[in-house]
């Protein structure tokens, strides 16, 4: 800025505050020997009832110059302050005038820089427009990706469109990657993404719920393999037990033949009831376990037998 001629430099003008050796003066040494001779005369004194009224006088005494003292030093710094209060107050009021051209330069300046960032937050708003997709700027908006920074006077364009252009190419990869994955997962880990722009989260998302899916999917086949072994061996039993029915079948039908058959042979064997009998001798030797079927099976047949 172009400062009009005549205006004081204010790098020219130096506040010097300068203070003039002043004297204050007291007798001080013959007080302190006063007081010193006052308390050596009464230490160790012992005050009696008939001289307990001239103490008392001493100590009033005493105080009196005590306070006579402090009033003294009071009204003293008053005098001596007196300068340095009126120097003050001009001090203070000069010093308070600074404040009209701060505020007003920096009025000007604050101004300026407002200006200055709305500028650069069009270009910003400008070179993202340029850069992100309309389908992915919709997902992630400028907010995403945004760095104050960005707005220093030092940060040209240049660089903001480098970084912008880097950031888009990085969502871009990291989508591909996820939907490179093509896990159910998918949509999920995307959404998720898109929150936190965290790959990584989003990946390890996808992996967990994968694990969980093979861990689910191996419990199934488990249960699958454990039901048709069952259902197999169900099936075996069911056979078994088809095939020794029919085994017990097959041998009850045997034994029935065979019972009818030998049946046939007992009718055969029993006389008509028309046909003359006639008496026949035997000799035979016989078991005792022989010896009583034979005498079953000839009471079965209608022999009529007697031991002999």
């Amino acid at each position: 800025m172009n400062r009009q001629k005549g205006m004081v430099d204010m790098n020219e003008v130096q506040t010097v505050v300068t203070l003039e050796s002043a004297k204050i003066s007291c007798n001080f040494e013959q007080v302190e020997e006063a007081i010193k001779g006052i308390l050596s005369e009464y230490e160790g004194a012992v005050f009696t009832e008939d001289s307990k009224a001239y103490a008392r006088k001493v100590v009033a005494s005493l105080r009196a110059q005590k306070k006579t003292f402090q009033d003294n030093l009071r009204e003293e710094k008053k005098r001596y302050m007196l300068p340095w209060e009126e120097f003050e107050a001009r001090a203070k009021e000069l010093i308070g005038m600074y404040d009209k051209p701060i505020d007003l330069i920096n009025g000007q300046v604050k101004e300026f820089e407002e200006n200055r960032v709305r500028k650069k937050r069009e270009l910003i708003r400008r070179v993202y427009a340029e850069v992100f997709p309309e389908g992915l700027a919709a997902h992630f908006p400028l907010e995403r990706i945004y760095d104050c920074k960005w707005e220093n006077a030092t940060c040209k364009e240049k660089e903001i469109r480098r970084t912008i252009t880097g950031a888009c190419e990085k969502i871009q990869g990291d989508i591909s990657m996820i939907r490179g994955r093509n896990s159910e997962a998918g949509a999920q880990a995307l959404s998720m993404y898109q929150k936190s722009l965290d790959l990584a989260g989003a990946l390890n998302y996808i992996n967990a719920y994968e694990q969980q899916k093979q861990e689910i999917l191996a419990k199934e086949n488990e249960r699958k393999r454990r039901e048709e072994e069952e259902r197999i061996r169900r099936e075996e039993r069911g056979k078994m037990l088809a095939e020794q029915e029919k085994e017990a079948e097959k041998k009850a039908a045997v034994e029935q033949a065979r019972a009818e058959a030998a049946q046939e042979v007992i009718d055969s064997l029993i006389p008509e009831a028309c046909e003359e009998t006639e008496l026949y001798e035997y000799r035979v030797s016989l078991s005792a376990d022989a010896k009583e079927k034979l005498e079953m099976y000839m009471d079965s047949v209608g022999i009529e037998w007697e031991m002999i």
